[in-house]
């Protein structure tokens, strides 16, 4: 029980997530889908927790908050959270707005900022979402050759004796889906529009704005981070046609499945998943972003 306001009451609206869709959808066949699972081997403790925990999030009757006004008296009741990283909608919407309040306010410098996007092709989409080893290394590909290319120009454009004077920095976010909901990894990458350059360690670096790259200059970045990272998947000897699945073959299965829009179980296992669109929000494209593409990885 905690003493609060009763100021902020009155705007309060307790969320009712058995209302949505989604939760109406996990609590009607999460039974019948971990049965299911157990067939091809079951699912890691991790998953199976992550969506129980979803079924409990913002439901009184597992758990609440007692908010008293010491003054009135008056009583609120506020849900409990499962504080999950991986599926609750609420929760992970209020761990966006967390941190982007902290990358503003305490992070990002006030200078011009940039924001790239890397795709990966279709045959890689599945392992690199099921192998952390391969999605690592797919960040370490696009945001070194970024910061690659970002050092060169400054020195050609600036005129500096070494690429090491320039210091140029970005946040990385991965983000598992496309906006038809399969599977597909690809790289949110907010960067620093140019370089911060000192010429000594007791200097106070300054920021010099480098502006738009070249089209040559992108198409170079999608190359050295397709090469490095096809390297990576050489040298582990990975399958790039099969997600890494030995370990968990039915969440290899499901994340196969996830990434070529294909129902995982029930009587269309295998089959395109239905989706319904929304024909009148289609519209021509009437040009885009500059972009380029190399064997299927492609950026802007």
């Amino acid at each position: 029980m905690a003493a609060a306001d009763p100021r902020l009451w009155p705007g309060y609206t307790p969320r009712r997530p058995q209302d949505t869709v989604l939760y109406q959808t996990v609590e009607r066949h999460l039974e019948a889908f971990l049965r299911l699972s157990e067939t091809g081997g079951g699912l890691p403790r991790f998953v199976v927790r992550e969506l129980e925990d979803y079924l409990r999030c913002g439901r009184l009757e597992h758990g609440f908050a007692r908010c008293v006004c010491r003054r009135c008296g008056r009583e609120h009741r506020v849900a409990l959270s499962c504080k999950r990283r991986g599926f609750c909608p609420s929760c992970l919407g209020r761990r966006m707005n967390d941190l982007a309040i902290q990358l503003v306010d305490r992070v990002l410098p006030a200078v011009p900022m940039r924001h790239w996007v890397c795709t990966l092709p279709w045959s890689l989409r599945a392992a690199v979402g099921y192998d952390r080893r391969a999605c690592t290394a797919f960040v370490r590909a696009f945001t070194g050759g970024l910061s690659r290319l970002l050092r060169r120009r400054a020195k050609t454009q600036l005129g500096l004796r070494s690429v090491q004077q320039a210091q140029p920095g970005a946040v990385t976010f991965i983000q598992r889906f496309d906006s038809a909901l399969r599977l597909s990894p690809h790289l949110h990458v907010i960067a620093l529009d140019g370089v911060y350059v000192g010429d000594d360690d007791d200097d106070e670096p300054c920021f010099e704005p480098l502006g738009a790259p070249s089209p040559d200059e992108l198409a170079w970045l999608v190359e050295v981070t397709a090469q490095h990272l096809l390297d990576c998947f050489e040298r582990a000897e990975l399958d790039q046609s099969q997600p890494v699945g030995s370990d968990q073959p039915w969440l290899a299965h499901c994340y196969g499945s996830a990434a070529h829009g294909v129902d995982a179980a029930g009587p269309r296992r295998g089959r395109a998943t239905v989706r319904l669109l929304d024909t009148g929000a289609i519209g021509e494209r009437t040009g885009g972003p500059l972009v380029a593409e190399h064997e299927g990885f492609r950026s802007r």
